[in-house]
């Protein structure tokens, strides 16, 4: 039998469970009031360990690439909330466990102003297929335990680190009680993964309107990323009049929150705040919604 021949093996708790998600209609949903899009804007909460690679790079420990980092989380995370604050926008951060446990003070910012928090791996740096399937459930469980700790809610939610889960990731959040996902950039609207004999819902994502894709990948002026989000926008708010369509703006406080590229965040919202017929929601309350009205 040739190498041809053998079809790679994949297992139920990942590429199949998305797989029985395919050729549902997830057109058949509401928003509140009628709205046609919903936004949520997701605020990547990261902290990184110096004992393994940053993004690739081959130096550990990278003491350049994690102070770039950790400016973000000094200084570039205050100007991300006081543009959110401008519009009275609650963000849903994307958080790192190591992050709950090393500033409390951004903990307490966000909980005062009714952020929701999905988990986001331990370290960033540290990726969910890393693990054996056995550490993998214990790292889970001790994941949402500390943003638990810190936030003092469990969180409902989960963007694996990257993007990238294990065959097993799905599986341990569904034990977990992880409601929704973001790591699937498969559609404009979410819907249902089987897992588990429930159900997670996923919830759209973006690696091209996301500040990290827009200024490594793309090579992006600040004022590039700003059309972008724009021009996102337009065609999901044309598409949302036949059936709401969901779009995040995904965000990094050591890359939107350097001074000279908060001016861009500040115009794209400044351009969707003008139009009715917007959602502004957490993750959490678009997969609760789109469980609710859908039906499915």
């Amino acid at each position: 039998m040739s190498s041809k021949d053998v079809k790679p093996k994949i297992r139920p708790e990942t590429g199949d469970a998305l797989r029985a998600s395919r050729g549902r209609d997830n057109t058949k949903w509401s928003l509140p009031n009628g709205e046609r899009i919903a936004v949520w804007v997701v605020v990547n909460i990261e902290d990184f360990d110096l004992h393994y690679p940053i993004d690739g790079g081959e130096s550990v420990p990278d003491y350049r690439e994690y102070a770039l980092r950790e400016y973000g989380n000094r200084a570039g995370m205050g100007r991300i909330l006081a543009e959110l604050d401008r519009y009275d926008i609650r963000g849903t951060g994307a958080l790192n466990a190591a992050f709950a446990r090393n500033f409390p003070n951004w903990m307490a910012k966000c909980r005062d102003r009714g952020w929701d928090m999905m988990g986001h791996g331990d370290f960033n740096n540290r990726k969910m297929h890393s693990y054996s399937p056995d550490e993998e459930a214990a790292v889970i469980r001790s994941i949402m335990a500390d943003i638990r700790t810190a936030w003092g809610q469990n969180p409902v939610g989960w963007l694996s680190p990257g993007l990238q889960q294990s065959e097993h990731t799905l599986s341990e959040l569904a034990k977990a009680g992880v409601e929704y996902v973001a790591d699937f950039c498969a559609d404009d609207r979410p819907f249902d993964i089987p897992i588990e004999g429930s159900v997670i819902t996923s919830v759209p994502y973006s690696m091209d309107i996301n500040d990290k894709g827009a200024y490594g990948r793309a090579a992006l002026t600040p004022e590039g990323f700003r059309d972008m989000i724009i021009s996102q926008f337009d065609e999901l708010y044309m598409d949302g009049a036949q059936s709401p369509t969901v779009m995040v703006i995904a965000l990094h406080p050591y890359l939107t929150g350097l001074p000279y590229r908060i001016r861009a965040l500040r115009g794209a919202l400044e351009y969707l705040h003008a139009h009715p017929g917007i959602w502004w929601a957490t993750g959490a309350e678009i997969a609760r919604q789109f469980r609710m009205s859908s039906g499915l």
